[in-house]
């Protein structure tokens, strides 16, 4: 199977809508129309310092053409989120499993969408656990209370023969995420 992502958004997060909905069209999109989207993977053992100068100061100018930014991918990025700062355009960030939920909140408040991807393997990829799936999003909204939070169950590799799952992996959350909009 290849790996899929499911998004459920949290409350009416309007950050982005700035830019006009894309509409299909034969005419060329500016790119100042449009999302970016830049990671830093290979980053995550690289001190801020270093990822600024070494990647973040070559990134800069090419998010710049662009209308909005999404910054990360599966990299922790508790520590550089003030670096990120740099970004005039920046408008969402990822907060992966190994991130620190409550101090990447603190310090993205509600300036850009927190973009939470739980472990999937937590989630439904070694099984389906109704208990532990609630305890680990209710920690997590709880991390993330009073920010614009979408949760993007990432690299999905397997679902163990049963696709029926991620329905209701998406009710579950839907139900506890509720609670928070």
């Amino acid at each position: 199977m290849h790996a899929i992502a499911l998004l459920v958004a949290v409350g009416s997060v309007t950050l982005g809508a700035e830019l006009p909905d894309p509409s299909p069209s034969p005419t060329p999109v500016a790119r100042d129309k449009l999302w970016v989207f830049v990671a830093a993977q290979e980053y995550t053992l690289i001190s801020p310092a270093m990822h600024d100068e070494f990647l973040l100061q070559y990134q800069l100018p090419i998010m710049s053409r662009f209308g909005l930014s999404a910054y990360g991918c599966c990299e922790d990025l508790t520590r550089k989120i003030s670096m990120l700062r740099k970004v005039p355009n920046l408008r969402r960030i990822a907060v992966t499993p190994r991130a620190d939920v409550a101090r990447c909140a603190e310090q993205i408040g509600t300036d850009c969408v927190l973009s939470w991807r739980p472990n999937p393997a937590q989630m439904l990829c070694c099984g389906y656990d109704p208990a532990l799936i609630r305890k680990v999003i209710r920690d997590g909204m709880e991390a993330s209370k009073g920010c614009h939070v979408d949760i993007t169950l990432k690299d999905v590799e397997t679902v163990q023969g049963k696709p029926a799952n991620l329905r209701r992996w998406v009710k579950l959350v839907r139900s506890i995420t509720d609670r928070y909009g």
